[in-house]
């Protein structure tokens, strides 16, 4: 069982926070145990192949176990694709994956989560998802240090629009990480989703994490709505 860790996470508020990451080593077989799958989950799982398939079913597996629900509550999608508890409207989630990892987040508020494996390709794409002001930022640190960083906005920025839950947000413009202090392995900070008329702020907490048997590393971010800043 590649379980990686469970993390409850406070998050200044004082209301904990649950976040799993989960390392692929079993078959489908294993994964569909306990799950009971609604039709529309199975209908939904029929869409994946190969690895992305497993990532499905291990999030989800992930995500129950979090719940510590004796039966598995079972998941829907809203019309942007973003899951939901279909008979426990008070409790959120959000899910995530990258080269065989899930992760999955519950709370009692709206929240987003994302995860990426180091990539030798993140600072190609950095003018994608990047701030001038953000990529300024980034630019105090070493080179070394930066690839890191990249890292960092990249699923700080992916978390901030899973709790959006809507489409359309241009990552550069609409999506903004607050400067913070980084220790090599963690940091928190607020995150902005801005557009037209509509601006929220969310309270970010990432971190670095090693892979076992030292073969790589991984950026996790959660975030959920912080209501004392508008």
């Amino acid at each position: 069982m590649p379980l990686l860790f469970i993390r409850h996470i406070a998050l200044d508020s004082g209301q904990v926070r649950t976040f799993g990451v989960w390392q692929i080593a079993e078959d489908e077989r294993y994964f569909r145990e306990d799950l009971h799958l609604t039709p529309e989950e199975e209908e939904d799982l029929a869409r994946y192949k190969g690895i992305r398939r497993l990532e499905w079913l291990a999030g989800r597996r992930l995500l129950h176990l979090l719940t510590g629900a004796d039966v598995r509550l079972p998941l829907g999608k809203n019309a942007f694709a973003k899951p939901f508890f279909l008979h426990r409207p008070e409790l959120h989630c959000s899910l995530s994956h990258s080269h065989g990892i899930v992760g999955a987040m519950l709370a009692e508020e709206v929240c987003g989560c994302d995860l990426q494996v180091l990539v030798d390709k993140m600072p190609r794409l950095a003018g994608k998802f990047l701030h001038r002001d953000e990529d300024s930022f980034l630019h105090t640190f070493p080179t070394t240090t930066r690839f890191d960083l990249l890292h960092v906005f990249w699923t700080a920025k992916e978390s901030l629009y899973k709790a959006y839950g809507l489409k359309e947000l241009d990552f550069r413009d609409h999506l903004r990480v607050e400067p913070f202090e980084w220790t090599g392995q963690s940091a928190e900070t607020t995150g902005w989703v801005q557009k037209d008329n509509f601006r929220q702020a969310y309270r970010l907490h990432f971190e670095k994490t090693g892979l076992p048997d030292d073969t790589g590393a991984f950026v996790w971010t959660i975030c959920v709505q912080n209501y004392s800043e508008t």
